[in-house]
């Protein structure tokens, strides 16, 4: 009866889309804030609270999970004792238990079918396996380590026995199954991993939200939440997991692109389940990528787009996009998704003005329509311009990609005092220089283009939304530029920066970086997610492709929606993905050798040549950076 309950209620909360919600292609509603509780409310009764437990975890004992644990990361459980569970399914460090990939390789170098979902949380779910052939955890683990295509062991006795040839293993067997003479069969072995795997409870910011704490959310999040049940995911992404307890057909309204794989067909042979699968559990979303059963759909922003056209027969804004994703970041493991915070800054009443207080009259207009080109900088001045004329950008981002929340996060480079700084003197020209000439300098750099008329209304505009957002602020405001990170004394691990950006970045970017335009926005509209890297990215000379800026800006802003006092990824992990994002390749701006009039005064991180000192290239990319330095203060070069 509750279930039926619940799901008249989801499908009440879902109409409210078709009663006079937002529209396709339309802005989201803002969601006031005293309507936070009324979301709660509506959130509770929709998805329900977590339970502490897995069914079944109550009979575990803890050698029981010693031994699955054993297991889980044991190579001797696969041909050629090179894989384990924790291959396709890391659960170590902040790993979220799936590995990033389209599909795993097995043990011999075979590519699975389908793509590895994570293990955490998987033992809530109604079933395993995408098309729910195994009822529960210990039939999944069955599964793969027979699997040609997995761990490849060719049947159930060379599995035991190679089991039995290990002490270490076989003790772990005794002191789990103490009753048993024998313990070591197939079905005590597949019992205890799965009672390891019940161990691997997933919480996150939403569920200390549904527990009351309404500022574990943003009002951003709390407005992509509310947009999230009233567009109707709620449908198929109900109950504490937001899915894993339905079949759904994919493609309700629109036939999904691949046809080869007949999903749930192939267990039961009903026709009415070809292309039915189960439904995603959507917690940890955000650090699973890619995304459905094939791994096809790179980043989230498309998977998002994707469902509401298949499955709702709606092709989403990129505003809505957003907002969806905003909220869906706070599904991440708290444990995963959290780093320390080393910095403290004095109290400070962060207040940027609001939109609806710009006033109606000409100025207003003025500053209205530069807010306008720097969030919707490439459909304006880009490829989306209404005459070749107006094309000024080669990039297919927004100047609010770099400058976060329309140039108004605290040490998101917000634009909030940014007119009491200028003018000022420049190192790379040598020269003072004006707004209008930093603005100038992104059009070139950032945006890859070239720069605006000076006098030109566009520039007036720019200037006039920049002067609006805090001409009266003090210019040494806390969270005006960037966070403070402390720099690691090295050389960046490209190598474990491609790892945490398939983990933390991926969902966004895309596996290449290439970013997300929203199926609405078609080849003129703005792109949900930026590309970094690419022909579509910044160019070469952009201050982004330096090393100690990108690290800093990474460290405070990213993944999307992180607070600079709240974020996920440490100094050293910054450091590594912002060197590997910066490895990526993307536009070269020409005559960069020419740059810098006075070479001594470029920055340790300048990425490219010439040098008035004797490092290397690469030194300079990617540290480390105290030699050169102390170098600098030496020589003053």
């Amino acid at each position: 009866m509750r279930a039926l309950s619940v799901l008249c209620f989801t499908l009440l909360i879902s109409s409210s889309a078709w009663a006079g919600g937002s529209q396709s292609g339309a802005q989201p509603d803002r969601q006031p804030a005293d309507n936070s509780q009324i979301v709660l409310k509506q959130a509770r009764a929709v998805f329900g609270l977590l339970p502490q437990r897995m069914p079944g975890s109550d009979r575990d004992t803890p050698a029981l999970v010693a031994l699955g644990k054993l297991l889980y990361y044991e190579p001797e459980l696969s041909i050629n004792r090179t894989q384990s569970c924790s291959s396709c399914h890391p659960v170590d460090g902040k790993r979220a238990g799936a590995d990033n990939l389209s599909f795993s390789p097995g043990a011999l170098g075979t590519l699975g079918t389908r793509n590895a979902p994570t293990v955490l949380n998987a033992g809530f779910q109604i079933s395993q396996f995408w098309d729910g052939r195994a009822d529960d955890l210990a039939e999944q683990a069955k599964g793969p380590i027979l699997n040609a295509r997995e761990m490849g062991m060719p049947h159930v006795d060379a599995c035991l026995s190679r089991i039995k040839q290990s002490d270490r293993i076989l003790q772990a067997f005794h002191a789990a199954f103490p009753d048993q003479a024998d313990p070591v069969t197939y079905n005590n072995l597949t019992l205890s991993i799965s009672a390891f795997e019940r161990t691997l409870v997933s919480r996150g910011r939403f569920d200390l939200f549904l527990e009351g704490d309404s500022g574990a959310l943003s009002d951003r999040e709390k407005e992509g939440l509310s947009l999230f049940m009233n567009k109707g995911c709620i449908r198929c992404h109900n109950g504490p997991l937001l899915g894993g307890m339905l079949y759904q057909r994919l493609g309700i309204y629109h036939a999904y692109r691949n046809k080869s794989d007949l999903g749930r067909f192939s267990v039961t042979g009903n026709k009415s389940d070809r292309f039915v699968f189960k439904v995603s559990a959507l917690r940890n979303v955000t650090l699973t990528a890619p995304y459905f059963h094939d791994g096809a759909v790179a980043t989230l922003a498309e998977a998002v787009d994707e469902m509401a056209w298949l499955e709702l027969d709606e092709k989403l804004s990129s505003a809505e996009i957003d907002s969806i994703l905003r909220f869906l970041t706070s599904l991440a493991d708290l444990d995963r998704s959290t780093a320390p915070v080393k910095q403290t800054v004095k109290a400070v009443n962060w207040s940027p003005p609001k939109m609806e207080t710009i006033p109606a009259d000409a100025q207003g207009e003025l500053i209205r329509y530069g807010h306008q080109l720097v969030s919707r900088t490439q459909a304006l001045l880009g490829r989306g311009a209404k005459s070749p004329g107006m094309v000024y950008v080669k990039s297919n981002l927004a100047c609010v990609n770099c400058h976060q929340e329309d140039g108004t996060k605290m040490f998101g480079i917000p634009w909030m005092g940014v007119t009491l700084r200028y003018p000022q003197f420049s190192s790379r020209s040598n020269s003072e220089v004006t707004l209008q000439d930093r603005v100038n300098d992104c059009m070139e750099r950032s945006m890859n283009g070239r720069a605006l008329r000076k006098d030109s209304h566009e520039m007036r505009a720019v200037i006039a939304y920049l002067s609006w957002l805090g001409s009266d602020l003090p210019a040494e405001l806390a969270g005006l530029l960037k966070v403070h990170v402390v720099v690691p004394e090295r050389h960046a691990d490209l190598d474990k920066g491609a790892g945490i950006y398939r983990e933390f970045c991926q969902s966004c970017h895309g596996a290449d970086g290439s970013g997300y335009r929203a199926r609405s926005a078609k080849n003129e509209g703005i792109f949900v997610t930026p590309p970094i890297a690419g022909p579509g990215s910044f160019n070469t000379g952009a201050g982004m492709h330096r090393l100690l800026l990108t690290t800093a800006f990474v460290r405070g802003n990213m993944p999307l929606g992180t607070p600079w006092d709240r974020p996920v990824l440490t100094d050293d992990e910054a450091y590594d993905v912002a060197a590997y994002i910066n490895s990526l390749d993307r536009p070269v701006m020409p005559g960069t050798d020419k740059d810098w009039l006075n070479l001594s005064k470029k920055p340790v991180d300048c990425p490219y040549p010439p040098y008035a000192d004797g490092f290397s290239l690469d030194q300079h990319r990617y540290g480390p950076f105290k030699q050169i330095s102390e170098a600098k203060k030496k020589t003053g070069k």
